[in-house]
């Protein structure tokens, strides 16, 4: 009788372990360099993935342009979105890390114009720091720039 009891933990426990490898999922690192940009060195990474949000670091020794360097920061929340399987993301929250660079919140959903304080909680505003409405971006308006 204990024999089948111990089989059967052993089981029970080799196919949750299985479960949980499927369900892994890396978190991404996009760098510059890359694409093979030379005028620039920028690295943005996913250091936390939770439900419907990450939290993102950019780092960076040479940034590029204004322009250049938000599209090299929306292709990393891009590839964060694609990652996740969600087709709309949005930044919730920025801030100046204390180690260098600078931290962000991203949201993640498959439903268009969420209700931010529902899908992500109540501690997000609607508005960035300058007083701007925040609105999400899809992965397939981006798609039309960076393809598949």
């Amino acid at each position: 009788m204990k024999y089948p009891i111990t089989i059967a933990s052993i089981l029970l426990l080799g196919l949750s372990t299985v479960a949980a490898d499927t369900n892994a999922t890396s978190l991404v690192v996009v760098d510059s360099s890359d694409f093979g940009d030379t005028n620039t060195h920028m690295r943005i990474e996913e250091i936390e993935r939770n439900e419907n949000t990450s939290k993102l670091r950019l780092t960076y020794e040479k940034m590029g342009s204004s322009v250049g360097s938000s599209m090299f920061i929306m292709r990393g929340f891009y590839e964060v979105a694609k990652s996740r399987g969600t087709e709309y993301f949005i930044n919730l929250k920025e801030w100046d890390d204390p180690n260098g660079g600078h931290c962000y919140i991203a949201g993640f959903t498959n439903t268009k114009d969420a209700d931010i304080k529902k899908e992500f909680g109540t501690e997000y505003e609607l508005v960035n720091k300058y007083g701007q409405d925040i609105g999400y971006m899809s992965v397939s308006d981006c798609n039309m720039i960076w393809g598949k």
